[in-house]
């Protein structure tokens, strides 16, 4: 099961590149790149440079590494802590000595200064600990942020790729009703000069064409508008070769998986759904960490300090070395109160991951289904357009020789016209489902993410709820 999905990316990228020139002559020349490599190899170099430029994919970037460095401040908490002190002050003050004789007083100035170097080593600190595990929890699901980043940025690019490819195929094809209207319309004006037809149905004619020239104009600002969109994503270099048409796709059959098994997979592997599973985490441990202000903390200090002064009695040099213990004993219900919204917000991530594995779940199958659903429509509509082509030449050639009427052959033309761009449109719901799927399931092939920042293992072992 697991080798049969993990061959999604290369049906995808097989559906991409499975492509010729749509009317290409005999005397055009080959590819001289195998298509899918090629495919394969600028799509990667297209998501490799939308990288640099994708707000959301930077920001994700950004903030594992300063997930990174807050597990590290973290982690800091169990070493040792050394301090050193110094000070100087002048002393004026009156000292009174009592004994049985009476009561004498002293005036006494001086001045002194003193140096003291101290280390601290924790050595019993629950809530010190459970901060690391937060701290890492937090860094997991920053590493599974940045990759679902990485995944939904293929697909946009990939995305953006089969807009280009389906507005070039429309634009193809209202070029080639544009050219069929300019014949009609030349015909009619011929038989309108010899007299066989109105000139009323000229006029119709030549709103015919110009209907063929404003969907044309559509059909060439989409695709200005989808090139551009692919250009904003990956940069200026990030340009779909000609010679590829969607057209000429033959996509690959759905691996054979029941919704269940897609659903198991899109449950173990999909980044977006680990990443909301560590915010859990992260806010049981929070609930943990308050609860770890009632325990007591337990160092091991020792310090060593010297002084002058101008007194016979000053300590000099002294050295000291124990154990503080600290235990709290009451803090006006502030860890009750903190524990109480700890444990709400538990309750709140649990949910949203729960809510976030029901919603992928239900977008993965519904992904399958349009896979499914999309390749038979494919199927019967190549036909369709094959019957209605070979329909619309004969009538073509029909009216030409005065057999056919301009109805006869304006409605083959729409036929074929309207079977093609069912075929364009169903082409482009193939690929997006197909792009879905495979980024909810997490199957991007390795090829897409090179380049990416590699995971790092934490020494850190991750202690279960109890």
């Amino acid at each position: 099961m697991r080798r049969s999905l993990d061959r999604a990316p290369g049906a995808i990228v097989l559906f991409a590149v499975q492509m010729i020139m749509v009317n290409t002559p005999s005397f055009a020349q080959p590819l001289q790149q195998d298509p899918i490599t090629k495919m394969s190899t600028l799509i990667a170099q297209h998501v490799n440079q939308a990288r640099r430029s994708d707000g959301t994919y930077l920001a994700s970037v950004a903030s594992k590494e300063a997930s990174w460095h807050a597990f590290q401040l973290s982690s800091a908490a169990r070493g040792i802590k050394v301090s050193a002190s110094a000070g100087s002050f002048y002393a004026d003050r009156t000292e009174e000595n009592r004994s049985a004789l009476g009561t004498t007083e002293t005036q006494r100035r001086f001045s002194s200064s003193i140096v003291a170097l101290t280390a601290r080593q924790p050595i019993y600190r629950k809530k010190d600990l459970i901060a690391i595990e937060q701290a890492a929890a937090a860094y997991q699901g920053a590493e599974a942020t940045l990759r679902a980043a990485e995944h939904a940025l293929f697909g946009r690019v990939f995305s953006s790729w089969i807009e280009v490819l389906t507005a070039r195929d429309l634009l193809q094809l209202s070029q080639y009703a544009l050219e069929q209207a300019g014949v009609i319309r030349e015909e009619m004006e011929r038989r309108v000069q010899a007299g066989d037809v109105p000139i009323d149905q000229l006029g119709i004619e030549i709103s015919r064409f110009q209907q063929r020239q404003s969907e044309m104009l559509d059909a060439s600002a989409r695709l200005q508008l989808s090139e551009r969109t692919l250009t904003e994503l990956a940069g200026p270099e990030a340009v779909v070769p000609i010679g590829l048409s969607l057209e000429s796709v033959a996509p690959n059959p759905l691996p054979n998986l029941t919704a269940q098994q897609i659903a198991g997979l899109v449950e173990q592997q999909n980044p977006e759904l680990r990443s909301a599973r560590h915010a859990e985490d992260q806010a049981r441990l929070e609930r943990d960490r308050m609860l770890a202000e009632r325990y007591p903390t337990v160092d091991l200090y020792a310090s060593v300090s010297r002084g002058e002064n101008d007194t016979v009695t000053f300590v000099r040099d002294e050295s000291r070395i124990g154990l503080q213990l600290n235990v709290p004993l009451y803090t006006s219900g502030g860890i009750e109160a903190s524990v109480a919204q700890a444990e709400a917000q538990f309750r709140r991530a649990q949910a949203n991951a729960q809510a976030l594995l029901v919603k992928l779940r239900s977008q993965a199958i519904a992904a399958m289904t349009k896979v499914s659903v999309s390749l038979v429509k494919i199927d019967a509509t190549r036909v369709h357009v094959e019957a209605t082509g070979l329909r619309a030449e004969a009538v073509r050639k029909g009216f030409l020789a005065g057999i056919k009427t301009r109805g006869d052959i304006a409605r083959a033309e729409s036929e074929y016209i309207q079977a093609r761009q069912r075929r364009a449109n169903e082409m482009l719901e193939y690929a997006s489902a197909w792009a879905e799927l495979v980024v909810i399931a997490a199957q991007i092939d390795p090829i897409f993410l090179e380049g990416s920042p590699p995971a790092v293992k934490l020494p850190v072992r991750m202690v279960a709820s109890p």
